[in-house]
């Protein structure tokens, strides 16, 4: 069992700190009285589950307070080049820490006494209040969309591999092993305010990221 508590000045005082647990455990069947396999068949068999979460606190800094932008003006006045203000850009709502919750379980098995070993983990990670892109606005507004927490993000995936290693009796004993690894992912938006159904250039829920 393992808890971190997370605080970052680059969001509010409101929304600065968060607590992100995690807890883990194993099941090594192999090594149960009731196991009676030939080690030279099958001599490993470990069941293994986790939940686990992870605050993102990547965003820029002070993105939740106003700024005015200064720029030197192209036109010259009394000889010289002053300085004007722009006015200032939109702040998201609210800005908080964008969390990742992850559930994974996973079989690990041994056999030839380990000669051969395969590992197995089937996961799924949800990703709530993405930073990402902001919402889309109309042309009359003047000025752009803040990044924000948005967005809900699920991630469905599985690994697999398998390994052989085993030693040649030589003059000099030959260790040698042979590793096979499969992995795949997808990654789709389940929440994201976009009432139109606009795809350009923006999310909508159930598209695929990457």
């Amino acid at each position: 069992v393992n808890a971190r508590y997370d605080g970052s000045s680059v969001f509010p005082k409101n929304s600065r700190f968060g607590l992100f647990p995690s807890i883990s455990a194993g099941w090594r069947v192999s090594k149960e009285s009731f196991w009676d396999v030939d080690p030279k068949v099958m001599n490993e068999l470990k069941v293994r589950a986790s939940y686990g979460e992870l605050g993102n606190g990547q965003v820029p800094p002070y993105a939740y307070a106003q700024t005015i932008g200064t720029s030197t003006s192209s036109r010259i006045i009394n000889g010289s080049l002053p300085l004007y203000a722009q006015q200032p850009s939109l702040i998201p709502e609210s800005l908080t820490w964008e969390r990742s919750k992850t559930v994974n379980i996973g079989l690990d098995m041994a056999f030839l006494n380990n000669r051969l070993t395969t590992n197995i983990d089937i996961y799924q990670r949800n990703t709530e209040d993405m930073y990402t892109v902001g919402h889309i606005v109309p042309s009359v507004l003047g000025t752009s969309s803040p990044k924000g927490n948005y967005a809900d993000l699920r991630t469905r995936g599985f690994e697999f591999s398998i390994e052989w290693k085993d030693r040649i009796e030589m003059v000099k004993p030959l260790d040698y092993s042979v590793r096979f690894v499969l992995s795949d992912s997808q990654a789709e938006v389940t929440r994201y305010n976009n009432p139109n159904g606009l795809i350009a250039n923006t999310y909508y829920k159930g598209a695929k990221v990457g």
